[in-house]
């Protein structure tokens, strides 16, 4: 019997280990409650983004996708196919060079290589700056591009990507995602790829400061 008036120290601790298994099995009821939703949710979300960047098709690209070891990482890439052909691919590449870190891309192409179309799937930049890269004004100019003739880095680099206005850091974070899907599509198709520099982060001033000069 716990004396509410003056507990020991065993009691206390008694009481918290009770609090704590009780709140355990709540959180473990609740995670078996909705883990079914919360994965339909994903599979959905999947499937809306590859539906933005994949031709028509026929089949169910997440069940037929790929991984693609290339540098020493892992790749996943979606096949679409339509009678049986591959009429698409769509690859997950990203990298911690944006200006506040993770920039990842999902980018379509054609059996050729050529983009369909890109669209950010990590993308924490700076709201007004580089969160730009979500906007068609941004990611649609690689529609239509074929990355063996399309440079894909920023013209301040030599490229052909325009680069977003005080966003150069995530412009190249974005552009060498795209870079690195087409990279790894090439490796899974069997053909020859070029080596590519990263692109560059500086975390120590304001986005839009450090894009001025560069």
């Amino acid at each position: 019997m716990i004396d509410k008036k003056n507990p020991t120290i065993v009691q206390m601790v008694v009481v918290l280990l009770l609090i704590a298994v009780i709140c355990s099995a709540g959180v473990a009821a609740i995670y078996d409650a909705t883990k079914d939703t919360i994965a339909q949710q994903k599979a959905e979300k999947e499937q809306a983004s590859l539906k933005l960047v994949l031709p028509e098709h026929d089949n169910d690209p997440v069940k037929e996708s790929v991984k693609i070891s290339l540098g020493g990482t892992e790749y996943l890439c979606y096949v679409a196919k339509k009678d049986g052909q591959p009429v698409g691919y769509a690859v997950k590449a990203g990298n911690m060079n944006g200006y506040n870190g993770h920039v990842e891309v999902l980018t379509g192409f054609l059996p050729d290589g050529t983009i369909i179309n890109t669209q950010a799937t990590v993308l924490a930049e700076t709201p007004g700056l580089g969160q730009k890269a979500i906007e068609p004004k941004y990611h649609d100019q690689f529609n239509g591009k074929n990355p063996n003739a399309f440079r894909l880095t920023v013209k301040k680099d030599g490229g052909d990507v325009d680069a977003i206005s005080a966003a150069t850091i995530t412009s190249r974070a974005y552009a060498h995602a795209v870079q690195t899907a087409y990279d790894a599509l090439m490796t899974h198709l069997g053909k020859p790829v070029e080596a590519h520099s990263g692109a560059t982060s500086n975390t120590n001033a304001n986005e839009s400061e450090i894009d001025k000069d560069k």
